[in-house]
C-alpha cells in the first residue's frame, strides 16, 4: 500500500526518473507464470503474465539495465553472505505450464538468458486440473451470477466482468481455511457440474528435462499446490520433501530452491521456513514485490515482482523504483 501511494505521489511530482536513477543495488527477481494469450485459454485468464511478444521486450528491457545471474550464482552469493554490489535480477517462472515450454523457452535461448523454473509436481505430466483452473472452467461453463459457500464470509456476485469475478472467488477461496479442493468439491454440488475438465495445460517430465539441457535451472513449489500453512506437520513435510525428492531422482539435479505456492504473507511462516531448513532447501521465494538489498539476510524470503499483462517499460521502472527494499 504505501508503495502505490509513493508512486502516486512520485508520478504527481514528476519524480519517475529520479527515483529510477537512484534505485538501489539489490536483487530484483521477477516473477512470470502462463505466457500466452489469455483470451485463447478455457481455464483462469487471471494466471497469464504477458504474451510471447512482450516476454521477449521484457527481457531485453532487463538485460539492459540488469545483471541478469543464475540460480546457481545467487545460491553462492547467499553461502558467502555477499551483498550485492549492482542491480542483479533473477528470472522466475511459477506452477510449470506447458507454454513455459513452447512460448518462453525460445525467448530465453534467442536472448541468452537463465531462468528458473519452480515445479508444482503433482502437475507434471497428471492430467491434474489444478483448483484456480477448475474455479475459472466452471464459472466459465456454467456461467453463475453469484458464488457462496457455507465457509465463506460474504456472496461473491458477478458484476458484468467474467475476469474479475473469477479473480474474487479465488480471493475467496484463499482466504478461507477449509483445503482449496474441499471447497472445489463443494462449487461443483452447487453448480450441479458432472461433465469434468479440458485436458490440463502442463509439462511432463520430457520436457523438464528439455530445460535443463537447456540452461535453465529447476527449484520446487510444492507437490500439489496447497497453501502451506493450512497443512498438518505430516502434510507440510509431504509437500516439502517429496517435490524435492521426486524432482532430484526423475531429473538427477539437486534441488536447492523453493517458491511458496500463492506467495502472500499468509501462506508461509516460521514452521514452513523450519521445515524447508529441515528438507535440505537453502533459499525461497514468496510472490510479494520489494528489492532484495541484502539477500542473505532472509534467504527464505526472498521478494519477487509479478509481471502482469500489458506492462510496460515505463509500467516496469515505476514498480522498482517505489518499491520497498528488504
Amino acid at each position: 500500500m504505501l508503495s502505490r501511494i509513493k508512486m502516486k505521489v512520485g508520478r504527481l511530482l514528476g519524480l519517475d526518473g529520479l527515483t529510477w536513477r537512484s534505485a538501489p543495488n539489490g536483487l530484483y527477481s521477477v516473477n512470470f507464470h502462463r505466457i500466452g494469450n489469455s483470451k485463447e485459454t478455457e481455464f483462469d485468464p487471471c494466471v497469464y503474465s504477458c504474451t510471447t511478444e512482450e516476454l521477449d521486450a521484457h527481457i531485453k528491457f532487463f538485460k539492459t539495465h540488469f545483471d541478469i545471474i543464475s540460480l546457481k550464482t545467487l545460491s553462492e552469493m547467499l553461502l558467502d553472505n555477499t551483498k550485492p554490489s549492482s542491480k542483479l535480477m533473477c528470472l522466475t517462472f511459477d506452477d510449470g505450464y506447458i507454454d513455459n515450454f513452447s512460448n518462453a523457452l525460445p525467448v530465453l535461448r534467442a536472448n541468452d538468458v537463465t531462468a528458473t523454473f519452480f515445479i508444482a509436481t503433482g502437475l507434471v505430466g497428471s492430467g491434474h486440473v489444478p483448483w484456480w483452473d477448475k474455479v475459472a472452467y466452471l464459472i466459465k461453463y456454467h456461467q453463475p451470477k453469484s458464488l457462496r459457500l457455507a465457509a465463506w464470509r460474504d456472496d461473491v456476485i458477478f458484476e458484468n466482468c467474467q475476469e474479475r469475478f473469477i479473480r474474487n472467488v479465488l480471493h475467496a477461496i484463499k482466504s478461507c481455511k477449509l483445503p482449496a479442493q474441499k471447497q472445489i468439491n463443494q462449487l461443483e454440488q452447487a453448480l450441479l457440474h458432472q461433465n469434468g475438465y479440458p485436458a490440463a495445460e502442463f509439462m511432463d517430465w520430457h520436457h523438464l528435462k528439455t530445460l535443463l539441457e537447456s540452461g535453465m535451472e529447476l527449484g520446487a513449489h510444492s507437490h500439489n499446490h496447497d497453501i502451506l500453512t493450512k497443512l498438518s506437520e505430516n502434510e507440510l513435510l509431504y509437500e516439502l520433501s517429496h517435490s524435492k525428492s521426486l524432482l532430484e531422482s526423475s531429473l538427477g539435479c539437486d534441488i536447492t530452491a523453493f517458491s511458496y505456492p500463492v506467495g502472500s504473507k499468509s501462506t508461509y511462516d516460521q514452521r514452513v521456513i523450519e521445515g524447508l531448513k529441515d528438507t535440505g532447501y537453502k533459499l525461497a521465494f514468496n510472490f510479494q514485490p520489494g528489492i532484495n538489498t541484502s539477500p542473505s539476510t532472509n534467504p527464505y524470503d526472498l521478494h519477487r515482482f509479478p509481471i502482469a499483462p500489458d506492462m510496460t517499460n515505463a509500467d516496469i521502472r515505476r514498480m522498482f523504483s517505489y518499491a520497498k527494499r528488504y
